[in-house]
């Protein structure tokens, strides 16, 4: 069994080949999780984003400051769209979610990305208030 961070990188990595390839995203996340790995937080953050990408993408647009959505690197884009998500979903405490997503940000992106998106990601709580 996987623990919390372990599956929201599975999940950012499913939402990065989404993004990459165009790929369906059902079949994303069929390849990037092995069967019994699935569990009702994927599932949750799976068709959330599902039936929610496009507003999440002008939400997260919203409080890009002289950006866009499309120039993010495609593994910022996609740890912003799985945290949004779970904010939205209120799965977890967002500080706790926020962290994490700090936390992939440093692992997986430049040098500067974790500062931009722990900002982008305070401001979208913010507004949430």
């Amino acid at each position: 069994m996987l623990n919390r961070h372990e599956y929201r990188e599975k999940i950012v990595f499913a939402l990065y080949q989404h993004l990459l390839l165009h790929k369906d995203l059902y079949t994303c996340f069929e390849d990037n999780f092995e069967e019994g790995e699935v569990d009702d937080f994927v599932i949750s953050i799976r068709d959330d984003i599902y039936e929610n990408k496009d507003a999440y993408i002008k939400e997260i647009s919203s409080h890009l400051k002289k950006w866009s959505f499309d120039r993010l690197n495609l593994v910022e884009q996609a740890i912003l769209l799985e945290t949004v998500s779970e904010i939205k979903q209120s799965l977890n405490d967002k500080a706790v979610v926020i962290d994490e997503a700090v936390i992939m940000a440093k692992e997986y992106c430049d040098e500067e990305a974790y500062k931009y998106i722990n900002g982008v990601l305070n401001n979208i709580c913010s507004s949430l208030q």
